[in-house]
């Protein structure tokens, strides 16, 4: 096939869990054997080959785009491989050659005297996400690649992107433009569709870079704060990937998956990948901490439903309640409280304080989520049958870095101060008060 054309169907092929190439489309099955394979041999195409074998050891459905040398070429390939009985079925949605020589002229071409690396994205022919390159890391998820040009201008600027998202879908160039992103944060955006050898429509690049006319503050927050400013954005990527490391390793040496070790040693890893863990939360917490005291912090108003978010957040947190014999009592199925808040961010509260009931409640408890609306809002609360708060705490709770005297639990002060500060930037509020039959019950109000 010409290896600059655009798919019009996926090229499919088999791969066992020892990484045989079983079956494949021709195309596939010619790759494969210039880059020395053999029929019925090992899949010769290294990054193909390391794909389908994480695929079988995780036995979970993983996408992404690689590449692999074809002669003197390079390609591009955006591929789907998932578990298939035994086996790893492979589907190759995009196949482009790379013309690195013209891909550099082009980078010239539209950003002559750029002094840092702008960050460049490609979208293929159905304008999926295919390829990152440059300092991605505040601006790409691994859980972006794959999803549309839609999908992702909107997470990354919300509605302030839609004419240059006009412009992308249409195949149009986006000519250089700041945009301010929902992190207050600015980009410079430009962008330019892709054609192949035949002048049909292949793809589309979008460019990034920080724009450096844009006055400092709108970067660090409020006056005064720059120290801590840029967390999310800079330090908290940085610590969280060598903290998942030490986690991963933990858990693996406590597990005695790689043989078994000293009873006294697997408790010792258990201790490190829990001191890792209470790391990465406080991790996490600071950046929601700089986030919610961003001057202008504002949050996404969509259409949901008190009931689900109950549902999921106990359903996360499931395990950890099993673990401490902790019952979680939520809405059934037909119940249906509508709201309009943020999603994701109501969830984060629910999570914080269902966690928090589980913290402080005895083993062998229950702790009840609730759901329902009064006075023209929305409520979803959560009450345990620990400790409870005493009534003078009822405002101090909620005070950063307040631990009310706990020390050694894990937490960090910030959960309720952040929470508190999300729900009243949806426009609602959290309070405390006391359950029925001793016990602390938070409510988080909602306009519906």
């Amino acid at each position: 096939m010409n290896a600059a054309e655009p798919l019009t169907r996926a090229i499919t092929g088999e791969v066992s869990s020892v990484g045989i190439l079983l079956r494949a489309d021709d195309a596939l099955q010619q790759l494969h054997m210039r880059a020395g394979g053999e029929l019925g041999g090992t899949l010769a195409c290294p990054a193909l080959f390391g794909l389908t074998q994480m695929v079988a050891s995780l036995r979970m459905r993983l996408a992404r785009a690689v590449r692999v040398a074809d002669g003197a070429d390079t390609l591009e390939l955006w591929v789907e491989a998932e578990p298939f009985e035994k086996d790893v079925k492979l589907s190759i949605l995009s196949w482009r050659k790379i013309d690195n020589v013209a891909d550099r002229t082009k980078l010239r071409d539209v950003w002559p005297d750029q002094d840092h690396e702008p960050v460049r994205l490609r979208f293929d022919q159905a304008l999926r996400l295919v390829d990152a390159r440059g300092p991605v890391e505040d601006i790409v998820k691994n859980t972006d690649f794959g999803s549309s040009s839609k999908a992702m201008l909107g997470r990354l600027f919300g509605p302030n992107v839609v004419p240059a998202l006009q412009d992308v879908e249409k195949f149009l160039p986006v000519t250089r433009r700041s945009v301010r992103t929902v992190n207050d944060g600015n980009l410079l955006v430009w962008g330019q569709a892709e054609r192949n050898t035949e002048g049909e429509l292949s793809g589309y690049t979008l460019f990034f870079a920080q724009n450096d006319n844009v006055e400092a503050a709108n970067f660090a927050g409020a006056a005064g704060s720059s120290s801590g400013a840029l967390f999310g954005k800079q330090l908290a990527p940085v610590l969280r990937q060598p903290l998942n490391r030490i986690i991963a390793n933990a858990e693996t040496i406590g597990s005695e998956l790689l043989g078994p070790i000293r009873e006294n040693y697997a408790s010792y890893a258990s201790d490190i990948a829990n001191a890792a863990r209470h790391l990465t939360a406080l991790v996490e917490d600071l950046g929601d901490l700089e986030a919610v005291e961003r001057p202008g912090f504002s949050t996404a108003k969509d259409d949901i439903e008190l009931g689900d978010v109950a549902r999921r957040a106990a359903g996360l947190l499931a395990l950890k309640a099993a673990d401490h014999s902790i019952t979680l009592l939520v809405p059934d199925d037909q119940t249906y409280v509508p709201a309009t808040a943020e999603f994701r961010r109501v969830l984060q509260v629910m999570l914080n304080l269902i966690t928090n009931a589980i913290r402080y409640s005895p083993d062998g408890t229950e702790v009840q989520v609730e759901v329902g609306a009064e006075g023209g809002s929305a409520y979803i609360s959560v009450a345990d049958q620990g400790a409870g708060v005493g009534t003078e705490d009822y405002e101090r709770i909620f005070a950063k870095f307040e631990r009310l005297g706990r020390t050694g639990d894990g937490g960090s002060g910030l959960g309720l101060y952040i929470s508190r500060r999300l729900a009243r930037a949806m426009g609602g509020d959290l309070t405390v008060a006391a359950a029925k039959g001793g016990g602390a019950k938070f409510t988080l109000r909602l306009p519906q």
